[in-house]
């Protein structure tokens, strides 16, 4: 391990424990600044230096950033908060996802920051909901395969899930079909999982967005302080259910890794090379191989996958179109019509997005997408989807 990543670990492991760590005093503090600012994580950094080092100039640009981390975390939970108690006493079933469920396992609410709030509710009870967040100074955004998202003052971000899991990850999806068959009653109509079942959450949802390229430090952490907080918990259980989605090997190969960097155990290369893809690839390289392996899965060949991209590109599905043009709502017989306004527009005004999925296009290569899976086998996934 790279004695940057080292020190970094060891930052994150002096904040969240009691822990006897040293750090050297020849500390990169600008890598580290960096990395904390890559995975969201300064006033977490911040807390653990100040444990190890004291008061000391270096820290002033951590500080900087964690007073305004804690002005922002606070708005958003205040907004839960009223979300929680408007929901409760209207009737309104929900579940909190996610960081907003994790939080309460960092030391303070800012060491774990969201950028927006998750709430799984029933489709059943949205038009209720509609009537009741705009007293609270939300506006409905948008709606994804998976959520409806709201948007407030101070960039609060609000995403009601009416799925656990996007129906577009199949092999995860299935399982979570019904989201809400392994929810447990807690009170004013305020639900919760069991401990087993949450964690199976945490880490299928970790490893969605591992599969598709995006690799953040916060769901490791997530993982390890809800392991240790819950001891108990029926590991066969787990394992059983995580055999089901075919993901065992992943978890254990991410477990020898969280062992690795927070209860001393001795490092190896597979866990050396997750280490790397986590503080060191880069990010956008990642994500777009990842697409393009994703969008390859689902077809026979990488050729195939671009020309079914570029068609979806230029012919962008009807589902989609009614989003950009609502009036195809009431007139869906003006498609064709709304497609050649679109791309009129985009000739003229989306030129950075036109660059962009160009870029994206150029990179569905063979040997990309054969590297990306190779590295996914190597940490035991693989992109399991119906083709299409």
């Amino acid at each position: 391990m790279q004695k940057l990543h080292s020190d970094f670990i060891s930052i994150i492991k002096a904040s969240l424990t009691d822990a006897d760590v040293t750090l050297a005093d020849d500390l990169d503090y600008k890598s580290i600044f960096t990395l904390s600012a890559k995975h969201k994580m300064i006033p977490l950094i911040l807390s653990g230096l100040y444990k190890l080092k004291g008061n000391i100039p270096e820290l002033d640009i951590f500080k900087k950033y964690t007073f305004q981390f804690i002005t922002f975390d606070q708005n958003l939970l205040n907004c839960l908060n009223k979300i929680e108690s408007v929901f409760s006493d209207n009737g309104i079933d929900y579940m909190l996802l996610k960081g907003a469920s994790v939080k309460k396992l960092y030391p303070s609410s800012e060491c774990r920051l969201m950028g927006d709030a998750d709430i799984l509710i029933k489709e059943s009870q949205y038009e209720k909901i509609k009537t009741l967040l705009p007293d609270l100074g939300l506006r409905e955004y948008k709606e994804s395969d998976h959520e409806f998202i709201w948007i407030g003052d101070s960039k609060i971000v609000i995403e009601l899930h009416k799925r656990l899991i996007p129906s577009y990850n199949d092999d995860y999806y299935a399982y979570y079909s019904n989201p809400w068959s392994k929810a447990v009653y807690g009170y004013n109509h305020s639900f919760s999982m069991s401990k087993e079942d949450e964690y199976i959450y945490l880490f299928t949802h970790f490893t969605k967005h591992y599969r598709d390229g995006s690799v953040m430090l916060r769901p490791f952490i997530d993982l390890w302080l809800f392991a240790n907080k819950y001891p108990l918990m029926n590991r066969h259980y787990i394992d059983k259910e995580l055999e089901a989605l075919e993901l065992k090997a992943f978890h254990d190969n991410i477990v020898k890794t969280i062992d690795v960097w927070f209860d001393d155990a001795k490092s190896t290369e597979l866990t050396d090379f997750i280490t790397e893809q986590v503080l060191a690839s880069d990010p956008q390289a990642r994500t777009i191989a990842a697409n393009a392996a994703r969008q390859t899965a689902r077809t026979d060949s990488v050729s195939s996958a671009k020309h079914k991209e570029i068609l979806r590109l230029v012919f962008l599905p009807m589902e989609d179109m009614k989003k950009k043009f609502p009036i195809l709502e009431k007139a869906p017989i003006l498609l064709p019509i709304m497609w050649v306004v679109r791309w009129i527009n985009a000739l003229f005004n989306s030129k950075r997005t036109i660059e962009i999925e160009k870029n994206k296009l150029s990179q569905m290569d063979e040997q990309i997408v054969d590297d990306y899976n190779a590295d996914l086998a190597k940490v035991g996934l693989k992109f399991n989807l119906k083709k299409k």
